[in-house]
């Protein structure tokens, strides 16, 4: 499947782990465009995991899917 985006963005993610997601957080606080590419699901590996230890935000983790 071919898709196109014309659109010029500031920032591209390449996966939607944690990593990235954090990231994507910062950047959109500064009022940053960024673009989001991941082919499986959003989460990365971290969506199967039990929890995600030192996430933004969530002082005690979060566990994967939530």
């Amino acid at each position: 499947m071919v898709m196109t985006d014309t659109k010029t963005h500031d920032v591209i993610m390449i996966g939607a782990g944690p990593t990235s997601l954090a990231a994507a957080v910062y950047t959109a606080r500064e009022d940053i465009d960024t673009l989001i590419l991941e082919k499986s699901i959003i989460g990365g590996l971290a969506a199967i995991t039990d929890k995600v230890d030192n996430y933004p935000g969530f002082p005690e983790g979060i566990e994967g899917m939530e």
